[in-house]
């Protein structure tokens, strides 16, 4: 009977941490598309968003990354991009979550 009380604590100790755990899940700029063309009207716009890179001499694929991910950090998968800076070190678009 001790044995079978031990092996359901036990069992119940590991299902408590195995289902109710939660794991930090970090927004990748992997999963966004980045495109000229307007979203599907079956998207939400969530808003205006901003890409810069680094440093002045940064590039524009860098200021790029930074808008990809300013777009995953909002819930967005889809942007629009509106203008780059002159320098190419700053990008701007509309942030989408489309389904």
């Amino acid at each position: 009977m001790k044995l079978m009380f031990i092996l359901l604590l036990s069992f119940f100790i590991f299902e408590l941490n195995s289902g109710c755990s939660s794991r930090s899940v970090m927004p990748d700029q992997k999963e966004v598309t980045v495109s000229r063309k307007d979203a599907d009207k079956d998207c939400k716009e969530i808003g205006k968003i901003s890409g810069t890179a680094m440093s002045s001499k940064g590039t524009q694929e860098e200021a790029l990354a930074d808008l990809k991910q300013t777009a995953a950090n909002k819930g967005a998968n889809y942007v629009v991009v509106k203008e780059y800076s002159a320098q190419g070190t700053s990008v701007t678009g509309i942030a989408y979550e489309c389904p």
